[in-house]
């Protein structure tokens, strides 16, 4: 019912963030260009440009605003939930199982490597938003009815994770977030699956009319409560391995924080 609302606003978030990096990219070509007399874009070159810390940090800035909408980072997550529950299943899927991971890869791959001391010195920022979201989201999970919003929202707290883990840095937080995008990808892509399925037949996401399902498609009910487990990290499955790594490479960094998440 919300569809134009809920693309709009995915639309907008997307555009102004990733505008935003462009300038910075193009203002980074044109720094090195007049360093060296070559004008490219290639990420290798880049990263030998010589910057002050306060433009780096600005263009660090702009680059984390980007991919930080793509996350979706705390407080940029908010075209997630109206996203996730106004697209048909397999929009949700992709949203889940492959945007949402081009944010923290995006951190990793590009933000990181082009700014380093940037990157360094806003570190504790990124973890404190990450932790935020991570507890926004598991909260507001918590008070859904609607079982669609329920998984959106995890999905914030899953990445909120993945985020802090990025933010500490160390090999065994990264390391798990690698583990941790895996993971959220296949259990929480699954169960949009199937609340797709459950929505296509009974035309509702309400989890008080689902009462009584497992008697009546016990297979299906079995292969739920799998994803749901390793969505909650249930030790022995995937997302038990991601967050734990996360959180043990976290802690020496980031004690309260930790604790917190």
């Amino acid at each position: 019912e919300r569809r134009r609302e809920a693309a709009l606003k995915f639309v907008l978030y997307t555009v102004g963030g990733s505008f935003l990096m462009l300038l910075a990219l193009l203002y980074l070509a044109w720094r090195f260009f007049e360093q060296s007399g070559v004008l490219t874009f290639l990420l290798q070159p880049l990263m030998q440009t010589r910057l002050q810390f306060p433009e780096e940090l600005a263009l660090f800035l702009l680059f984390a605003l980007a991919f930080g909408v793509k996350v979706p980072l705390f407080p940029f997550h908010s075209w997630l939930p109206h996203a996730h529950v106004e697209a048909p299943a397999g929009g949700s899927v992709i949203l889940a199982a492959v945007l949402l991971k081009m944010g923290v890869f995006g951190f990793l791959r590009f933000a990181y490597p082009l700014f380093p001391r940037a990157a360094a010195a806003c570190a504790p920022y990124l973890a404190v938003l990450a932790v935020i979201g991570v507890v926004y989201g598991a909260l507001v999970a918590w008070a859904q009815s609607d079982i669609k919003k329920l998984v959106a929202y995890s999905s914030v707290s899953h990445l909120g994770l993945c985020m802090l883990g990025l933010a500490a840095g160390t090999a065994a937080a990264v390391s798990g977030v690698m583990v941790q995008m895996v993971s959220h990808g296949l259990t929480t892509g699954a169960l949009f699956l199937m609340v797709g399925a459950l929505y296509d037949r009974r035309h509702t996401r309400e989890i008080k009319e689902y009462g009584g399902l497992a008697a009546h498609l016990p297979l299906f009910a079995f292969f739920f409560l799998v994803f749901v487990l390793g969505s909650i990290a249930l030790p022995l499955t995937s997302g038990f391995v991601g967050e734990f790594l996360i959180l043990a490479g976290a802690y020496p960094r980031f004690q309260i924080l930790t604790c917190m998440a």
